[in-house]
């Protein structure tokens, strides 16, 4: 029952979120076409920074499930993820992860060492993610610096106390999850920081390719570390969404965080839909080179 309810106000926040952008979009196909043709330099350099990203995105998953011991070389980690990647676009939403785990199969990775690198992944990104989103908290004067403060210490308390920190969320999550249960959180302390750091560093990639796309829409009112709290936040809200991809709840999160800067509520949501494209752009451009690449390589073997 308390499913179906949950599942009946994801529709309901969905069909309001899609309705509001709708009504205030003002912006024609044919607008969105002629922005692409006639996009700045900032938006090629926007799109080039996303498509790193991208890449360092899927490096780090790559460092995390070879930790112990060589699983996979980063090139063929690389092309698995993109390749996997356009399944999240499918209903669902973890169309994506079936996917990347079935290609890295392929290549002889046992499932167990691919779901703990998965739950590795995706706890370090909501981990990262809220550490912005409190950075854009106190940017929007939602909580003060004694707050901000009293959650920066909880960062090396948890270094310090890492072990009983692992295993107590060890212990939440194979109750939250059926899926993970039996597999145990195995990282040591230095290397768990370390991909942290490499998640939190490639987050702030994001956010300068994030504040280059606003540059374009004259947006001035927005830094860099705020631009990669704000799509980071949206990316978490996205989760809730009933359809793959966050669609609908993830560009509603951004028009309603962007609009908390003074931006127009009108170029706000024309900034969510050319986000989307300019998203899905990044992800085609690395496929199509990562995997005209691998074309490559496999004919000049073959030859």
């Amino acid at each position: 029952m308390k499913k179906k309810l949950l599942n009946v106000l994801k529709f309901v926040v969905l069909a309001a979120t899609v309705y509001f952008i709708v009504v205030n979009l003002k912006m024609r196909p044919m607008d969105i076409v002629d922005y692409l043709l006639h996009a700045k330099s900032f938006f090629y350099l926007a799109l080039s920074i996303f498509v790193v990203f991208l890449g360092v995105q899927a490096w780090i998953w790559v460092q995390i499930l070879n930790d112990s011991g060589k699983q996979i070389s980063s090139y063929r980690g690389l092309v698995i993820y993109m390749t996997s990647q356009f399944a999240k676009y499918l209903p669902g939403g973890f169309w994506n992860l079936v996917g990347r785990v079935y290609l890295t199969s392929k290549h002889g990775v046992v499932l167990g060492t691919q779901m703990t690198a998965i739950l590795y992944e995706n706890m370090m990104l909501g981990i990262v993610s809220c550490i912005y989103g409190i950075i854009l908290l106190y940017s929007l004067h939602f909580i003060f610096l004694p707050v901000l403060l009293a959650v920066a210490v909880l960062l090396p308390i948890a270094y310090f106390f890492y072990e009983p920190v692992r295993v107590f969320s060890q212990k939440i999550i194979h109750k939250i999850s059926k899926r993970f249960r039996g597999m145990e959180l195995s990282l040591p302390r230095g290397r768990f920081f370390l991909y942290l750091s490499y998640y939190f560093m490639s987050h702030l990639l994001q956010g300068i390719a994030f504040w280059l796309l606003l540059q374009t829409f004259g947006v001035k009112s927005i830094d860099i570390v705020t631009a990669a709290g704000i799509f980071a936040v949206s990316w978490l809200i996205g989760l809730i969404s009933p359809l793959p991809g966050g669609i609908g709840i993830r560009e509603g999160a951004l028009v309603f965080l962007l609009s908390a800067f003074q931006i127009p509520v009108v170029v706000a949501t024309q900034i969510s839909i050319v986000t989307r494209i300019w998203n899905l752009m990044g992800e085609l451009v690395l496929f199509t080179l990562l995997n005209s690449i691998d074309l490559i390589r496999k004919r000049m073997a073959a030859s």
